[in-house]
This record gives C-alpha cells, sequence and structure tokens, in this order.
C-alpha cells in the first residue's frame, strides 16, 4: 500500500480537523469511536452504565450492496489497531496515534469492550466480533 508523505498526511489533518463533520450521504456512514474508560473493561467487557469517551468521528465511503456492519466493523478495527486496509483509512490511523487524551499523547487501539456506531447503529467490541447494543447514555 502507497502511504502518502508525512507533510501531505499533515496537511490533509488540518484541512479535515477545520472542517465539521458533514451529514452523511448516501454511500456514506458516520463513524464514531467510543473509548471505554473502565479499567476492567478489558476482562469484563462493555456493560450498558460503562463510561465511554468519544474518541474520533469521520465519514466512511461505502458500497452499500457489499458493506455489511460486520465489515465495515472490522475495517474501522483495522484501521485503529495500526493496520489499515485500504488506503483512504491511513489519515485515521495516523490521526488516531497522534491525538492524545487526558494529556496522554495518542490513544490506545480499539479494544474489548470499546464502542463503535456506524450513523446509529452501536457495536460493542468482543474477544471476538461484536454484539449490537443500544446506544450510550450522554
Amino acid at each position: 500500500m502507497h502511504r502518502l508523505p508525512n507533510r501531505a498526511r499533515r496537511a490533509l489533518r488540518a484541512l479535515r480537523d477545520a472542517v465539521p463533520v458533514p451529514v452523511p450521504h448516501p454511500g456514506e456512514v458516520r463513524v464514531r469511536v467510543y473509548l471505554n474508560t473502565d479499567p476492567t473493561a478489558l476482562l469484563t467487557g462493555y456493560r450498558p452504565d460503562a463510561p465511554v469517551t468519544l474518541a474520533y468521528t469521520y465519514m466512511l465511503c461505502v458500497d452499500p450492496a457489499a458493506d455489511t456492519d460486520e465489515v465495515l466493523l472490522e475495517r474501522v478495527f483495522a484501521t485503529f489497531n495500526d493496520h489499515p486496509e485500504h488506503d483512504n483509512d491511513h489519515i485515521h490511523t495516523d490521526t488516531w496515534y497522534a491525538k492524545g487524551m487526558h494529556g496522554v499523547t495518542g490513544l490506545r487501539s480499539l479494544s474489548v469492550g470499546d464502542l463503535v456506531a456506524l450513523d446509529d447503529r452501536h457495536y460493542t467490541c468482543q474477544s471476538h466480533g461484536w454484539t449490537r447494543v443500544p446506544a450510550p447514555p450522554d
């Protein structure tokens, strides 16, 4: 896979961060990644009362005829575990690992107990696969 030079990736990241996330169009899915802040989440998994923090939001171009939620969730998982499968996902991987929360540089990998929203459908990461869950409380 070809990666853009660092300067180009930084410029694209700056442009993307300066523009608000648009409303999805046909062929696009709004992806939101929530990190579970419960320190036991890796062992206990996601709970409806679990404290989660919205860490990242972006639009993902999809083929509605071929891209099932399972396919998209695996693509998101790969992107936020530093092995993006699509050329367009590299910018999100780079931004994810450069972004910090709570004074820490870089976000940790997407893991068991974390939550991913595809438009209005919410899924929690399991040790094997994904489970659909209600939206987290605001």
